[in-house]
């Protein structure tokens, strides 16, 4: 599966790069469309990462780890809390930042830094998603095809708000590092040793930043919204992990 891991990666890396020349994301459709992705990336989380936790949580607890976090309980779960925080700290920074530089400096975007540390977060994300690709999606095929399918898109509409929100310094900087930090995941995950343990908790502060993300960035606004398409990606989606898990 080397190769066709790689392949998957390679893919993503076109998605990031490319987002910005998907021309029918600027039509009214979208909103259908980004309600069906988001249903289905839900349904993703819900069926198949987040049952995955109490799994994630039996190797943490035969694990030999400090004492101090023996005896926390449900540790992978206050991890996926973790990542969900950490994402909305840096979504509140972004929206802040914007605010004030529109009030203060007739500016529409965040300042330097703050695109600088969510640049940082989504790249740590992307590294997350591309060293987990192979340990989640294991030795079947249809399981790499609907990982590409639902982070895909999920990459799309995360690209597409960045883009927004950070205009010309997402597109020459930020797309780029995106980009090559899915594919530096990937490495790290080929040519390094890693354990039950770090893919455990990795998978948990992903799965919480996937949930959050797909909160803030996938679902449309309640006018713009389709509740039968969003109800179409889950029911998609579900039935798929139903006939290959």
């Amino acid at each position: 599966m080397f190769y066709f891991s790689l392949a998957i990666i390679i893919a993503f890396m076109f998605v990031h790069i490319f987002t910005n020349y998907i021309k029918f994301l600027n039509r009214k459709p979208k909103d259908r469309l980004m309600s069906f992705v988001s249903g289905g990336s839900i349904a993703y989380v819900f069926l198949h990462l987040v049952p995955e936790l109490t799994h994630y949580q039996k190797v943490v607890e035969v694990a030999q780890l400090p004492k101090w976090i023996e005896s926390l309980e449900y540790s992978t779960y206050l991890l996926t809390l973790a990542g969900i925080a950490f994402f909305y700290g840096i979504n509140q920074l972004n929206v802040k930042s914007k605010a004030k530089n529109e009030r203060e400096e007739n500016l529409s975007q965040p300042s330097r830094s703050i695109f600088a540390l969510e640049i940082f977060g989504f790249a740590l994300y992307n590294a997350l998603i591309g060293y987990l690709l192979v340990d989640i999606s294991g030795e079947k095929i249809p399981d790499y095809i609907i990982y590409f399918v639902v982070f895909s898109f999920h990459f799309i509409a995360n690209n597409r708000v960045l883009h927004l929100t950070h205009e010309d310094r997402y597109t020459n900087i930020g797309r780029w590092v995106l980009a090559l930090s899915v594919f530096i995941g990937w490495l790290l995950y080929q040519f390094t040793s890693t354990s039950d343990l770090n893919i455990a908790y990795f998978s948990a502060f992903l799965t919480g930043g996937i949930i959050l993300n797909i909160l803030n960035d996938e679902l449309p606004s309640e006018k713009n919204s389709s509740y039968p398409a969003f109800i179409a990606g889950i029911i998609f989606i579900a039935v798929l992990l139903q006939m290959i898990l």
